[in-house]
């Protein structure tokens, strides 16, 4: 049998078959998929419509919805949205329904927290950043609405087989970089097309040594080269993370990649001697070194720290143990919005929106929000922000005459103090 990686292998678990070819159309089973608030509505309406008034979907455990682009309700419009979510998820019984409330959040950090997302596995979501979930070795990607709305009837769909990419990271970093500056630096050597229906099969020692929620930011920026997925091997930190989810998982059965597989590409990087990067305005990929912000002396308006990608607990913790018992430069804008319910929960019990408010941020409730510049944010005209999110093309944040600039938790809180781009 010819080599497989970790993409092939989950691949062809799920279609039956022994091996899979790079380029090859394959029907694959889905494990588990979601949609969030944007579409559910609409999927509802023609699901129905295509399907029949009474059709059931293929397996309801296997589905989960998730209020978090529009929470709370910016207008009628977004509340309706909400309200048809919430017919559809009565409407078919589906357990795993997480309306804005008690215990929601952005849907790719609670597909990880709540154990939806588990080794070896096919997981799809109906937004881009779902290749987040191959920091726990499942074969994680977005889809669009037309093939969502088949899986929710079927439970399947067709791939084509990517070819990988290697991207290895050895040695240990340097204090005050993160994986925030890893991936930001992996997708300025490849372009926002160099991985293009590819994956990004990211491995190493400094891999290796990760916290589970920095593997998912390495995981969850990969799209931003062009990446179909993302993927690493299991790592005592990503099984421990599993182990702590909030609905225990099944057993699972992870996948490595076999030790004679030949990538299409492998780009190597040494850790020490990645410096804190950011990504200028209006790409992801137009990365430099903190040390030419610095140089520059980039004045900003506006820190954001949310989205999937920089709002998870540790992310956070990283923003609060910098501006703990400090001040926020003068006129400048602190907003932290905590990746889902049980974080936000964690940052009161643990005194981190004391300090945080004391320091003068604003903390919001969470939700995607400004990430992809609906409200709770938006910029003014000319107006520069640097955030830990994962985009930052042109209105991206809202408004398409203001800069957004991206980086780690640890360079937008130094920024936050001195109102200028620094570390």
């Amino acid at each position: 049998m010819k080599p497989q990686s970790m993409t092939h292998k989950i691949l062809a678990r799920a279609t039956g078959k022994k091996s899979v070819s790079p380029g090859e159309i394959v029907t694959a089973k889905v494990d588990m998929c979601f949609a969030h608030d944007p579409v559910v509505k609409y999927l509802r309406q023609y699901f129905y419509e295509e399907f029949g008034k009474d059709a059931r979907v293929w397996d309801a455990s296997r589905i989960a919805l998730f209020q978090d682009h529009l929470v709370p309700a910016k207008d009628s419009a977004s509340r309706s949205l909400a309200i048809a979510m919430g017919n559809f998820a009565e409407e078919q019984k589906i357990p795993h329904y997480y309306p804005y409330g008690k215990d929601y959040g952005i849907c790719h950090i609670m597909m990880c927290e709540k154990g939806h997302v588990l080794p070896g596995e096919v997981v799809l979501g109906t937004d881009s950043h779902s290749v987040t979930y191959g920091a726990f070795n499942a074969f994680g990607t977005g889809v669009g609405f037309e093939d969502m709305l088949n899986v929710f009837k079927t439970g399947e769909l067709w791939f084509r087989v990517p070819e990988i990419i290697e991207v290895r990271i050895e040695g240990e970093l340097r204090p005050g970089v993160v994986a925030k500056d890893i991936i930001l630096k992996v997708i300025g050597e490849l372009g926002m097309g160099g991985a293009s229906y590819k994956t990004l099969e990211f491995t190493g020692s400094t891999i290796e040594a990760m916290s589970a929620e920095e593997r998912m930011t390495m995981c969850n920026m990969s799209v931003e080269a062009g990446a179909k997925n993302g993927i690493m091997a299991m790592s005592d930190a990503a099984e421990k993370y599993l182990a702590d989810a909030t609905d225990k998982p099944h057993p699972y059965d992870p996948v490595t990649t076999d030790s004679n597989f030949e990538y299409i590409r492998s780009l190597l990087l040494r850790a020490e001697n990645i410096e804190p990067m950011v990504a200028y305005p209006h790409t992801p990929d137009n990365v430099h070194s903190i040390s030419k912000a610095k140089s520059e002396s980039i004045r900003i308006n506006q820190v954001y720290i949310g989205s999937c990608t920089g709002a998870k607990m540790n992310d956070i913790v990283m923003v609060h143990d910098i501006i703990k018992g400090k001040k926020l430069a003068d006129g400048l804008q602190l907003i932290v919005v905590p990746a889902t319910s049980s974080i936000y929960r964690q940052m009161i019990s643990d005194g981190i929106s004391s300090d945080l408010l004391d320091a003068g941020a604003v903390i919001e409730s969470p939700g995607c929000k400004a990430c992809y510049g609906a409200h709770g944010g938006v910029l003014g005209d000319g107006e520069n922000c640097l955030s830990t999110t994962n985009r930052n093309f042109r209105g991206r944040m809202g408004n398409p005459k203001s800069f957004v600039y991206l980086s780690s938790p640890f360079i937008a809180a130094q920024s936050a103090l001195s109102g200028y781009i620094t570390d």
